[in-house]
């Protein structure tokens, strides 16, 4: 039989209300809630990784999401992969590592996509600041840490703004290059020997470059701060302030930082996640340590660039970051970009062991910083927990609730003969009080899972997104697979 009339369109795979997965009865989380990112809490052995981390990983990898995996135990890659075969994505998978011969090159990956010179330089410096930052959370801060990267931020500018006029698209080598080699002295810029330093060289190169009017007006400031300003700082003003930004060139230009991230033979794209690629970032932190830790920041922190740039109308396929452990590698640029995931159709998924940990993990004074990116991870997930501050965390999030409290006493009678005529009497109160309406004990003795039944219990809580018995949370119980 045939019928005429309007066609009906093929419903999109990826509609907001698509269903991944269902925590209990009446409450899914779906495609929309996966966009407003997921943080999920929980102590070692509370079955956090193999419990709900697994369970969105896999939804999102059946649901035909691209994505990057990051490591941090050396198993990780191992787990990843086989989320992919279960999934039936094994095709899918791109492993980031020596080992496979795969390359990225982050700055070439910037001019691609940067339409103008002074946008890729401020993007660059941008980058190399972030790095910076893996090194500086051990201080307090203050005043005086935030004087050295504002000025770290000025000389990053102007490096990056000469080399793009002189050379192009420069390498990270060329990057510390010219910064070791700027004059140490007006003495020195004004003399013949330090013409023939390679920042002078450059110099000369974008001063001879073809520039419009505004690239000349930034030249001319750049030539300034060189020539001038920072020829005439005072040597340990100078000293504090390259060596900010040194300690970051320095460890992109070495080793596997360098090969991995500025290889002169790219094979790896941001591109090919919109294609449905799923991507494993080898280079677990447990075993390669800073190292590893340095190739993952700046990877995520360029693949959020690349999302926050693209057009979802043209490349609608969501994408999913994924990190456990995550404390190792978030910095202050995921806050910023949490914020916006939401518009570039990224999935960011969180796993760690306490609100605690993250403090910790950010540096003295970083509770705001900490808290300024739970709040833009809107589900949360919370398996087994004995950290206090995590548990407090928990509680106000959700809340409290109007409780009636009951009570009660007896009393006999003195008389010697009340026993007998029965003159006991007694009396009940109830009152009303708001208390938490989740407990502490609620937290602690959630199941871990393992065998013989392999079910872990999390509380999970959506923001703005009651649960059938009209509360914002549930108490789950998810299969361990």
């Amino acid at each position: 039989m045939m019928f005429f009339g309007k066609q009906r369109k093929p419903r999109d795979p990826w509609a907001p209300d698509t269903e991944l997965l269902r925590w209990t009865a009446g409450a899914p989380w779906s495609v929309a809630d996966s966009y407003m990112g997921a943080l999920i809490l929980g102590s070692t052995g509370s079955g956090k990784s193999s419990g709900s981390l697994s369970l969105m990983s896999r939804s999102m990898l059946e649901a035909g999401y691209g994505g990057i995996f990051f490591t941090v135990k050396p198993e990780d890659r191992g787990t990843y992969l086989r989320y992919a075969a279960d999934a039936g994505r094994s095709d899918d998978v791109v492993v980031f590592s020596p080992d496979h011969r795969v390359f990225f090159n982050f700055i070439a990956d910037e001019v691609a996509r940067s339409p103008t010179p002074l946008g890729l330089v401020e993007n660059l410096a941008a980058l190399i600041l972030t790095v910076t930052e893996l090194g500086k959370r051990e201080s307090a801060g203050g005043d005086h840490d935030r004087f050295f990267r504002l000025e770290a931020n000025r000389l990053c500018l102007t490096v990056l703004l000469v080399l793009v006029l002189a050379l192009g698209t420069p390498t990270i080598t060329e990057v510390h290059r010219f910064i070791v080699s700027l004059p140490r002295s007006l003495d020195e810029a004004r003399g013949e020997a330090w013409k023939g330093s390679f920042c002078f060289q450059c110099l000369r190169l974008a001063d001879e470059a073809k520039k419009t009017d505004s690239q000349r007006a930034d030249f001319d400031l750049a030539l300034t701060y060189v020539l001038e300003e920072w020829a005439g700082m005072s040597w340990r003003t100078r000293s504090g302030v390259q060596s900010t930004l040194t300690s970051a060139t320095d460890q992109l230009a070495r080793g596997a930082a360098r090969d991995m991230l500025s290889s002169p033979s790219p094979n790896l794209s941001f591109d090919q996640l919109y294609a449905g690629k799923v991507i494993i970032a080898d280079f677990p932190v447990l075993v390669l340590r800073d190292v590893g830790r340095l190739i993952q920041v700046v990877f995520k922190f360029m693949a959020q660039r690349a999302l926050a740039c693209r057009d979802v109308t043209k490349f609608p396929r969501p994408v999913f970051l994924v990190a456990d452990e995550a404390q190792s590698l978030l910095v202050d640029a995921d806050q910023h970009f949490q914020a916006i995931a939401r518009s570039t159709r990224t999935a960011v998924v969180y796993a760690t062991q306490s609100v605690s940990g993250l403090i910790d993990a950010f540096g003295p004074q970083s509770e705001a910083k900490v808290h300024t990116l739970l709040t833009n991870l809107q589900t949360r997930i919370c398996h087994q927990q004995t950290d206090v501050r995590t548990v407090q965390y928990m509680q106000e999030l959700i809340g409290r609730s109007r409780q009636v409290l009951m009570g009660g006493s007896t009393q006999r009678d003195a008389d010697w003969l009340a026993p007998l005529l029965g003159a006991d009497t007694g009396a009940c109160s109830f009152n009303e009080a708001w208390e938490h309406e989740l407990q502490a004990a609620d937290l602690n003795a959630l199941a871990k899972g393992g065998l013989p039944h392999r079910i872990t219990e999390a509380v999970v809580y959506q923001g703005g997104r009651p649960f059938p018995d009209g509360r914002t949370w549930a108490r789950v119980c998810i299969p361990q697979r």
